[in-house]
């Protein structure tokens, strides 16, 4: 695995503390996201529409609007 493709950081949410892991793909340019090493679901941006929107499991703890920035944020990265 490149750790260079893999971030984490936490957040606190309804007080309490979240741990978000996060794996870029660069194939597919998409991110895997796990909360708290038990829910996984996948992060998307279109560009077309740049807009950012979440699949393949449930709906994340936070908005999705302030998840991607946060990914963005620990990756160093802004679209």
């Amino acid at each position: 695995m490149n750790h260079n493709l893999r971030r984490e950081f936490t957040k606190e949410i309804n007080g309490k503390e979240v741990l978000f892991e996060v794996q870029y793909d660069p194939m597919t340019h998409n991110f895997t996201v796990t909360e708290n090493t038990l829910v996984q679901y996948k992060l998307l941006f279109d560009p077309t529409t740049r807009v950012w929107t979440t699949t393949d499991g449930p709906e994340p703890s936070i908005p999705v609007e302030e998840l991607a920035a946060a990914v963005q944020q620990s990756f160093g990265v802004t679209v």
